[in-house]
């Protein structure tokens, strides 16, 4: 029997989603949702601006794992930061893995690397398709009221009309 996939966190996707309130459309997709050592530290940290996301950690609704390979996390730790590193090895050890990043560095390497990943804006994007989010526009403006998110004002218009929220 082939083994339940990672879903494998970082950082500030967990931020967007839990201080939005829209933490529930990460658990709803198939596979056991993870997060590794470092990104746990890292939501602790900002616990004073974050504290939604900080009790993600000890909730017990994801899965603490870290990789193996220290090197292969140290050769990503080159250009990216510990967390994303971790992450990124992780999914190399783990087929199938699907990496959640918003990081444009880490989503690079991920891509130069084969590995499948998405981000905030591709999660809520799945949840409205599959009628777990009413309004994407709302969304959008609580991440950025709430979780500090920048979107472009071109991103935000094309998430909008491929939700069929404007024309």
């Amino acid at each position: 029997m082939a083994s339940e996939r990672l879903i494998i966190c970082n950082t500030s996707p967990l931020i967007n989603l839990a201080e939005t309130g829209h933490l529930e459309v990460l658990m709803e997709l198939r596979g056991t949702v993870c997060i590794v050592p470092s990104v746990a530290i890292e939501l602790r940290a900002k616990s004073r601006l974050f504290p939604k996301a900080a009790q993600v950690v000890d909730s017990g609704q994801f899965r603490l794992l870290g990789p193996e390979d220290a090197l292969l996390v140290r050769s990503f730790s080159a250009t990216l930061h510990q967390g994303e590193s971790e992450c990124l090895a992780l999914a190399m050890e783990q087929q199938g893995s699907l990496l959640i990043l918003d990081d444009l560095s880490a989503r690079a390497a991920a891509t130069a690397n084969g590995l499948a990943f998405t981000g905030t804006l591709g999660i809520l994007a799945a949840a409205k398709a599959r009628g777990k989010i009413d309004a994407l526009a709302p969304v959008l403006k609580e991440l950025r009221d709430r979780a500090r998110f920048w979107i472009s004002p071109q991103l935000e218009m094309m998430l909008l009309k491929e939700a069929g929220e404007i024309r």
